[in-house]
């Protein structure tokens, strides 16, 4: 996943839990480095599941694991945790949900998300974010 993925990261720690999820994903240990990045994002304060999000954009994750990142988004768009919507958004904008990422990327832009404009005109114009 590249710089131009479209998701937004906000400031996480670098702290040994982040290296060792980063190590799981490098050694292709998806299902751990899945584990231990939800950990990391799950009930914290200022969570955006970037790490989780381009997984599942990189085709990392199998269904269960979607299921509960998927589960785990919503909860903050009931939040109204800004770039977690966002990143919700281009999620369901790569996977093809054209009407779900449409009112993720409206929503994000509700809430000052300065990416979400651009994201959802890419959507709009091309069906890709």
């Amino acid at each position: 996943m590249g710089a131009d993925s479209g998701l937004v990261w906000v400031g996480k720690m670098e702290n040994s839990d982040f290296y060792q999820a980063e190590q799981y994903l490098k050694l292709g240990l998806y299902p751990q480095a899945f584990e231990a990045f939800m950990s990391l994002e799950v009930g914290n304060f200022s969570c955006t599941f970037l790490k989780p999000c381009m997984m599942a954009m990189d085709g990392q994750l199998n269904q269960t694991q979607l299921d509960l990142l998927f589960h785990e988004l919503e909860r903050e768009v009931k939040n109204k945790n800004p770039q977690a919507i966002y990143n919700y958004g281009v999620v369901k904008g790569h996977f093809g949900d054209i009407s779900k990422a449409t009112s993720l990327l409206q929503m994000a832009m509700d809430l000052d998300v300065s990416e979400a404009r651009g994201a959802l005109s890419r959507l709009l114009m091309g069906g890709k974010v």
